[in-house]
């Protein structure tokens, strides 16, 4: 790893994201990244988070973190909720500079994109992404029983 990177950023490349157009995304950011040392761009797989897509996550890099020497462990990137990690959704092509910008430089969420925000804004397109959506809240909620 280039001693110079401190935020990973992965794009979800998955099947419903994608179809959303996670690829222009994953071009954007590419751009943002080159653009601005500080961060390296990574494909993701699934965050489990798809009618909320595209979904992109931006990850601070901290001593200890397994992806830090490992960028192959990408696709196998699981959500943490930890406090270096924030998920925005929904994000456009044209959001890539404003994000990296903000993670890179100012080291600062940008809160209108961030997942908090954007899961009550964004309704799902399909049946398929309503169902999905479902399924992700009843286990959140389980999850939150258990506690």
């Amino acid at each position: 790893m280039a001693d110079d990177v401190r935020f990973d950023v992965w794009v979800c490349r998955g099947r419903v994201c994608s179809a959303n157009g996670s690829e222009r995304v994953a071009h954007a950011f590419e751009a943002a990244v080159v653009a601005t040392p500080g961060a390296r761009l990574l494909s993701g797989g699934c965050y489990g988070l798809c009618e909320l897509g595209p979904n992109v996550v931006v990850r601070r890099l901290v001593d200890g973190d397994a992806e830090v020497d490992n960028p192959m462990a990408a696709d196998r990137l699981s959500l943490s909720g930890a406090d270096n990690e924030v998920v925005y959704c929904g994000v456009a092509a044209s959001d890539a500079a404003a994000v990296i910008a903000a993670h890179v430089i100012e080291d600062t969420p940008l809160v209108r994109l961030t997942r908090a925000v954007r899961q009550g804004e964004i309704e799902p397109r399909t049946p398929i992404e309503r169902r999905m959506r479902d399924l992700r809240v009843a286990r959140e909620r389980r999850g939150q029983n258990r506690g």
